[in-house]
C-alpha cells in the first residue's frame, strides 16, 4: 500500500470527521482522481463504472446508479467515477443539489423524480392524477433542474388489476411529457400480497407488454426465488430496464459478527467480502442494467465500485456468498412475501423485515424506526398461530422475528 493509498483511507476514517461534508467533498473535487485511481489498482480496478443501456429510454447509466440520501461527502467521488444516474434526486433543491453534479452539462447525467400515492402510506394511498402532476412541476420550479429524466411510481401498483383499470400515474407523466419537464416513465415494485394485491414480478410481467413504462426496480438479491429470476431474464428479452434494490440483506450485520468474520479469514474466501462478492453476482447478469445499494461511507463507495468494475466473479466469490447465504439462514429475510400469504392477520412481515435491514444492515434506526411506527397494524397484531412459518425459505421464526423487532422499533 503506497503513501495515496493510506491517505484515501485516512480520509474514509477520520479526515472525514475533522473536515465535515463540505471539506470532503471540496477534496474530492480537486484531488480525488489520483487517490481513488490508486485505491483502485488494489483491487485491480481501473476506470470508471461500466455503463448499461437503461431498456426502453435508451439511457446509458451507470450499473451503481446513486441515491439523493448519500452522503454529501462521497457524491463528488460518485460522480468522479462514473455515477450518471440518481435515484430520488426529486430530494435535492437548488441549493442542496451537490455541486459535483450540477457543474456538469445537464444532458451529462439523469434525474429521477419519485411520485408516491396520495392520502396515506403506499398500501392506503390512492392515485390522483391531478396531485402527481402538480407535485412533479413543483419539483421541478424548486430545484430549477429543468427536468426529470425519469418519472419513477415509487412502490408501484397493488395488483395487475390496478395496473390495467388506473390510469392516473401514467396520465400525469403524459402531461408533464408534453410540457417536456419529464422524458421516461418507470416504477419501483413492491409486492402486496398482505392486502390481496399482487406479487412484484406479477405486475412487472404484465407491464413489460401491455403499458408504456420503460423500467422498473424491484428487490434482487443472491438466493432469491425463480420467479425473480425469470422476471428478470423476460425484461431482457423485451429490452425493459431493470434497477435491482435491497440487494445487501445481512451483509452489515455479517461485517459486525466475529464469528463471520473469523470464518471470512479463512484461505477460501481470500480476496473476496460478502459486499464485493454480491456487486459481481449483480453485475454477472447481463439482463440487470444496474443496483443502487445503500452507501454512507468512503469504504462502502471504494468497495463496491471497485468490484463493479472488476466485473468477473471469482470462485472466492462465490465461496463468500454462499457463506453469507449460510449466515442468513434463520437471521435475515430476503423480502420475497411468501410468509405473508400464510398470515390470517394481514401483517406486512415482509415490510417489517425490511425495517429491520434498515436498522441492522444500512445502520439507520431512525429510518427504521420511523417507517415501523408508521405502520397501521405492526408486529404486535402478530397470534402466533404458525401459519408463515412453512411458508419461509430462509427458515425464519417469523413469531419471535417480528417480536425482536417490536423490541427494536417499536
Amino acid at each position: 500500500m503506497n503513501d495515496n493509498t493510506n491517505r484515501f483511507n485516512e480520509l474514509t476514517r477520520r479526515e472525514f470527521i475533522r473536515v465535515g461534508a463540505a471539506g470532503a467533498a471540496g477534496v474530492a473535487l480537486t484531488g480525488f482522481g489520483g487517490l481513488a485511481a490508486n485505491a483502485q489498482a488494489e483491487t485491480g480496478a481501473t476506470g470508471k463504472l461500466p455503463r448499461r443501456r437503461y431498456g426502453r429510454t435508451g439511457l446509458e447509466i451507470s450499473t451503481l446508479v446513486g441515491a439523493a440520501d448519500w452522503s454529501a461527502a462521497i457524491i463528488p467521488l460518485a460522480v468522479e467515477q462514473g455515477v450518471n444516474y440518481w435515484h430520488k434526486a426529486h430530494r435535492w433543491t437548488a441549493e442542496t443539489m451537490p455541486a459535483a453534479i450540477k457543474s456538469q452539462p445537464r444532458e451529462s447525467y439523469y434525474l429521477e423524480v419519485v411520485v408516491d400515492r396520495v392520502g396515506g402510506d403506499h398500501m392506503k394511498g390512492h392515485i390522483d392524477e391531478e396531485q402527481h402532476y402538480q407535485f412533479v412541476k413543483q419539483c421541478v420550479e424548486r430545484s430549477g433542474v429543468g427536468y426529470y429524466d425519469v418519472f419513477k411510481f415509487h412502490f408501484g401498483y397493488h395488483s395487475v388489476e390496478e395496473a390495467k383499470t388506473e390510469p392516473g400515474m401514467v396520465r400525469a407523466y403524459e402531461r408533464l411529457k408534453q410540457e417536456g419537464l419529464v422524458k421516461h416513465l418507470a416504477l419501483s415494485q413492491h409486492h402486496y400480497n398482505n392486502i390481496g394485491g399482487d406479487m412484484a414480478y406479477e405486475v412487472i410481467n404484465y407491464l413489460v407488454d401491455n403499458s408504456p413504462y420503460e423500467a422498473a426496480q424491484f428487490f434482487y438479491t443472491y438466493g432469491d426465488r425463480k420467479q425473480i429470476e425469470d422476471c428478470i431474464a423476460l425484461a431482457g428479452k423485451k429490452n425493459f430496464g431493470v434497477i435491482a434494490m435491497k440487494t445487501m440483506g445481512g451483509v452489515g450485520r455479517a461485517a459486525e459478527d466475529k464469528k463471520f468474520q473469523t470464518l471470512l479469514a479463512e484461505p477460501r474466501f481470500k480476496g473476496s467480502t460478502p459486499a464485493a462478492a454480491m456487486v459481481k453476482w449483480l453485475m454477472s447478469n447481463s439482463n440487470l442494467t444496474a443496483a443502487v445499494i445503500a452507501t454512507s461511507s468512503f469504504d462502502q463507495l471504494q468497495e463496491n465500485f471497485g468490484a463493479a468494475k472488476q466485473g468477473a466473479i471469482s470462485a472466492g466469490d462465490r465461496e463468500a456468498l454462499n457463506l453469507l447465504a449460510a449466515y442468513n439462514q434463520g437471521l435475515t429475510c430476503l423480502l420475497c412475501a411468501d410468509c405473508v400469504s400464510h398470515c390470517p392477520e394481514h401483517i406486512a412481515i415482509a415490510d417489517i423485515l425490511r425495517y429491520e435491514r434498515y436498522a441492522m444492515d444500512y445502520r439507520d434506526l431512525s429510518r427504521a424506526r420511523a417507517e415501523y411506527q408508521a405502520l397501521t397494524k405492526n408486529g404486535t397484531a402478530c397470534i402466533a398461530c404458525g401459519d408463515c412459518l412453512p411458508g419461509c425459505p430462509a427458515d425464519i421464526n417469523v413469531i419471535t422475528k417480528l417480536k425482536q423487532v417490536h423490541a427494536l422499533l417499536g
